[in-house]
């Protein structure tokens, strides 16, 4: 059940970071660890103000994709797929060519416990 937040400067285009979103769905299939890519919950979120260190929207880019999963993989695993999704995503938006010059990348890969963890289906 794992979900998926990318959060972004507003330069990038919604219909890119939903391609992002499906390739990410894709790394987390083929990875090990079954991350569940059919039951991944995406949601994304474009900022029009904001500042990445000192430097504000005029002049840089950004996107920070945060992927919270089910406790009980191991660190090695879920460093990996942060490599992967962080490398893929990287290429990707080389490819988009942003107007500004400075784009910056973060993944963190979340730990939801499966203790405290509740899910409800409601189908009408």
């Amino acid at each position: 059940m794992p979900h998926l937040v990318i959060e972004h400067s507003a330069d990038i285009s919604k219909k890119s970071v939903k391609n992002l979103e499906q390739e990410i769905q894709n790394l987390m299939q083929a990875h090990e660890g079954n991350f569940d890519a059919d039951q991944c919950k995406c949601r994304s979120f474009a900022l029009g103000k904001y500042l990445v260190g000192r430097i504000d929207q005029s002049s840089a880019s950004f996107i920070h994709i945060t992927l919270k999963a089910l406790s009980g993989r191991s660190i090695e695993i879920r460093k990996s797929l942060s490599d992967k999704i962080a490398t893929f995503t990287k290429q990707f938006f080389l490819d988009l060519k942003l107007p500004t010059r400075r784009c910056d990348i973060s993944v963190d890969i979340v730990e939801m416990e499966r203790d405290t963890y509740t899910k409800i289906r409601i189908e009408t």
